[in-house]
C-alpha cells in the first residue's frame, strides 16, 4: 500500500503544478521550464512507482489526502 500513497501523492502534486503552469504568464519562460520540468518528474515518478506494484488506493483516501493538502497550502499561505 505503500507505493499506493506515493502514486497518489505524485498524481496530486502533478495537478498542483498544473495549475500553478496555469497561472504561470507565458512570458516567464524560465519559471514555467522549472515547473513543467517538476511535472514531468513526478508524473515519471508516480508511473515507476505504479509499474513497482502500487495500486490505487480505495476513494476516501486520496480525497483525504487532497483535503490535508488543501489544509496545508491554505495554512502555508497565511504564514
Amino acid at each position: 500500500m505503500g507505493l499506493g500513497f506515493v502514486v497518489a501523492t505524485d498524481r496530486q502534486v502533478e495537478a498542483h503544478l498544473g495549475a500553478h503552469l496555469q497561472k504561470l504568464p507565458v512570458a516567464v519562460i524560465r519559471s514555467r521550464a522549472v515547473v513543467t520540468q517538476m511535472q514531468v518528474d513526478e508524473a515519471r515518478h508516480g508511473k515507476a512507482a505504479q509499474a513497482a506494484g502500487g495500486v490505487d488506493l480505495p476513494a476516501p483516501i486520496p480525497a483525504l489526502m487532497r483535503l490535508a493538502s488543501g489544509l496545508m497550502k491554505a495554512v502555508a499561505y497565511r504564514f
